[in-house]
């Protein structure tokens, strides 16, 4: 009989697996935004463009950029929030949602490990904010798939890991010396092979194997490979040990990592208090609830059995779960507005594409649009679109500037704002049910107009609404005062 090699029973794991009809898979979104990112001129309109098509990905990286916002002002716009991140961390945050979004409602022993993953990966991101070299949220990606293995064989091989569990147990061997002894092979080759089915970074397949750096590492990568094997320690130490246990596994960690990664002893409980916030947060903008009260008691264990001095738990910045909020136009206008008056570096395209979304997602129209003058003066060409078919329609957005331009060119020449239905000119000319036109300008010149449409009839904006879409466009106007002022 054929000896079945070690390699062979991994290939033979991953296509067991992935056979399973309900295996994970990247979702029409996550894969066009991960091929967005992996390609060499996205846009960030491109990206917000699918990004807002998908809700759980909205939330998620809006918590992400707002755990990362030092300004004290939250982030709303999802435009605001992948310049702030930038695209390759986008695409982090995009592959993260794939495991949590499949793991994150199974049975309680699954959840239990999903949520271990988390802490590991917030504990790992903490780490990467100290390290200049360490991107925060790579180090997430890497930090939350750091126990894929024992995931995936937990929730689909569920005897074979309660026979790793009994194997632990009964000859009080670590899991994963059980887990070889059943498999013939390890969590981390498992959770290795997955991330490659999956296509993920090769770093973050790499970062499975984590182990503590037996001397100085360079830059980038060893340290990266150092930060998610502390945090993979922290969360087994405090989280699966009895509490001397723990205590001495941590001590350990953190003397093996020593004088590589800048987190001192005295840290620590800050750090675990922290990612227990997070989690619990981001477990709850699903509708999860975590047992946060053992969560603290178990860090309090450990942190006293190293003789650290227990204190009271840090609070995690303030986040928003901004796609929960009923003024959604409001609010995001008034982040607009708060980024003009502060003068932030953010380029005009960035800040037009910010109110572009504002008009999308709070005022629900199916598309909008910016266009400009040209320098002659001669047309108004479409410039920067969002929502479906939005490129088709900056295409076909070019109109003379004459009165012989049709109703787009007479509204802007005459510099009044529109709003009709489908009895309007303006909408029969341009073919929709609903159609609203706001002419910018700028030093007496009309310059441009944000326009935007709907295919399906729909009530006029409300007083409200009008008044947040008028200071939208006077943002942008002041926006352009700024940047000929700089000129």
């Amino acid at each position: 009989m054929k000896t079945i090699s070690r390699q062979e029973r991994i290939s033979n794991c991953v296509t067991l697996l992935s056979g399973k009809p309900d295996f994970p898979t990247f979702s029409e979104h996550v894969q066009a935004i991960m091929a967005a990112v992996d390609g060499e001129a996205v846009s960030a309109r491109e990206l917000t463009d699918l990004i807002i098509r998908d809700y759980s990905l909205s939330l998620l990286l809006l918590r992400r950029a707002n755990a990362h916002n030092v300004s004290g002002r939250p982030i709303l716009s999802i435009t605001h929030a992948v310049v702030m991140l930038g695209i390759e961390a986008v695409g982090h945050v995009a592959a993260s949602l794939l495991i949590f979004e499949h793991f994150h409602n199974k049975p309680p022993a699954v959840r239990e490990l999903m949520m271990l993953s988390m802490l590991t990966a917030s504990h790992v991101q903490q780490i990467a904010r100290r390290v200049p070299d360490v991107q925060p949220q790579e180090a997430y990606l890497c930090g939350l798939v750091r126990n894929l293995g024992e995931l995936l064989v937990s929730y689909y091989m569920p005897i074979d890991y309660a026979r790793i569990l009994k194997r632990a147990e009964e000859r009080k061997l670590p899991l994963a010396r059980a887990c070889s002894d059943i498999l013939q092979f390890s969590f981390e080759d498992l959770g290795t092979a997955v991330a490659n089915y999956w296509a993920m970074p090769q770093r973050v397949a790499e970062c499975q194997r984590a182990t503590a750096p037996l001397r100085l590492p360079g830059k980038g990568h060893n340290l990266l490979m150092a930060a998610v094997s502390l945090g993979h320690e922290i969360t087994t130490a405090v989280y699966r040990m009895e509490p001397e246990a723990g205590a001495a596994r941590l001590k350990s960690a953190l003397q093996d990592h020593y004088g590589v990664l800048p987190l001192a002893r005295q840290e620590v409980d800050t750090l675990l208090a922290n990612s227990i916030g997070e989690t619990q947060k981001t477990f709850g903008a699903m509708g999860i609830h975590i047992n946060e009260l053992r969560l603290q008691a178990q860090t309090s264990g450990v942190l006293e059995a190293m003789n650290v001095e227990d204190e009271a738990p840090v609070e995690g910045r303030a986040q928003v779960a901004a796609t929960g909020e009923t003024d959604i136009l409001g609010q995001l206008a008034k982040e607009v507005r708060t980024l003009v008056a502060a003068r932030t570096n953010l380029d005009l395209n960035t800040l037009i594409l910010m109110v572009l979304e504002a008009i999308y997602r709070g005022a629900g129209f199916d598309r909008a649009l910016f266009a400009f003058v040209n320098l002659e003066r001669t047309y108004i060409e479409g410039r920067l679109g969002l929502g479906d078919g939005a490129d088709r329609l900056v295409e076909k957005f070019r109109f003379r500037m004459a009165a012989s331009g049709g109703p787009v060119s007479a509204a802007l020449l005459s510099r009044r704002s529109l709003f009709g239905n489908q009895s309007s000119s303006l909408a029969r000319f341009l073919g929709c049910s609903f159609v609203g036109l706001y002419p910018v300008v700028v030093g007496g010149q009309v310059v441009g107009c944000i326009y935007m449409e709907n295919e399906q009839p729909r009530a006029e904006p409300d007083e409200g609404q009008l008044r947040h879409l008028g200071q939208l466009r006077d943002s942008v106007v002041l926006a352009m005062r700024q940047v000929r002022g700089s000129a």
